[in-house]
């Protein structure tokens, strides 16, 4: 046989075989996203909060809006009244959360004075505006209220939180529906962008300096973990967490002993890695001008990737609906995806 010919042969496996492992490792053919809705929005679409009916959205320099989950009907809100009749204009919002429990909104707008801002939803055809809570709300890099167990104070009953991170600090302020508590603890790290509570612990990515966590009830700090790259936003499953790191993509990090956290696999992402969600064995992540990844992490050590989309062009923020994925886009706006 030719020598030649042995060496073109050889050359030709060689090839199948690279595309084969680069097929395995980056991408598989099936398509597991479908996008089924594309809901335009004014503004840059920078956070999205869901509850049962509807899907929240801070449009920066647009407002927000609310769209109903029921037939996608967008409510864009540009101003509240309060209850004496007075006008608020939104400034640039930044931040959404919500507290369907108790028919609360907390946003963050940051024209002019950094405010976090209570609006009171309990008529969905009239929201209210309730106050501005000023004071260590500068810079807020992430933002949640939940309902929490009754805790009772001289002048009523604290019924929800209101938690977030500012200035390089972790943030739990109590609030009654009229009173804010912003003095029931502080955590600071050095750095603070994004946080995660389960019932015994506070996570928290600390940016340049990883991931932390401390202890839920007195908050100690119990251990820490250094990441490449700048720790953004956290999300916790089954003694997992995920991290998004910015210029490092994907982190994924055994926590069952958190006083030891354990590095398990990073994934490289194009873009900036700023934003994700999970749910059960699936993981989302906003990677900016990198688009969405979508892993299916049933194996923490070996994330799959299933798919990876650019034509949603640059994203801010992942979100997880039931069966679908919400993708707030930055020139598209709100796009919905079908999971397979």
């Amino acid at each position: 046989m030719p020598k030649s010919y042995i060496i073109t042969l050889a050359i030709i496996v060689l090839i199948l075989l690279s595309s084969c492992a680069k097929r395995n490792t980056e991408y598989q053919e099936e398509d597991w996203l479908t996008l089924r809705n594309v809901l335009p929005i004014v503004g840059n679409p920078l956070d999205i909060k869901i509850d049962d009916n509807y899907i929240y959205v801070a449009h920066d320099q647009g407002g927000m809006s609310r769209i109903s989950r029921a037939d996608y009907h967008i409510q864009w809100i540009t101003e509240f009244w309060a209850e004496d009749g007075s006008q608020k204009v939104l400034g640039r919002i930044k931040k959404v959360a919500v507290v369907p429990e108790h028919n609360f909104m907390f946003l963050v707008d940051t024209e002019a004075t950094d405010a976090i801002r209570v609006i009171n939803t309990s008529d969905p055809d009239s929201l209210i505006y309730i106050l501005d809570f000023i004071g260590g709300t500068s810079n807020v890099k992430d933002l949640d209220g939940f309902a929490i167990t009754p805790v009772p104070f001289p002048q009523g009953t604290y019924k929800m939180v209101c938690a977030y991170c500012a200035a390089g600090s972790f943030k739990y302020d109590y609030y009654d529906g009229t009173i804010f508590n912003s003095n029931v603890f502080t955590i600071s790290p050095g750095a603070a962008a994004g946080f995660k509570l389960t019932d015994n612990y506070i996570f928290i990515a600390a940016e340049q300096l990883g991931l932390y966590i401390y202890n839920r009830n007195d908050r100690h700090l119990i251990g820490n973990i250094h990441l490449s790259g700048e720790a953004q936003k956290v999300e916790v499953n089954n003694n997992i967490a995920y991290v998004a790191g910015r210029q490092s993509g994907l982190h994924i990090v055994d926590v069952s002993n958190p006083a030891s956290p354990v590095l398990l696999s990073t994934f490289d992402t194009s873009g900036y890695a700023t934003s994700l969600a999970v749910s059960g064995n699936k993981l989302a992540l906003s990677s900016g001008g990198g688009g969405i990844y979508l892993f299916d992490v049933s194996i923490p050590s070996k994330p799959q990737l299933l798919q990876h989309l650019t034509s949603c062009g640059y994203t801010n923020t992942v979100k997880f609906m039931d069966n679908k994925l919400v993708v707030g886009a930055r020139d598209q706006g709100i796009l919905i995806y079908e999971i397979k």
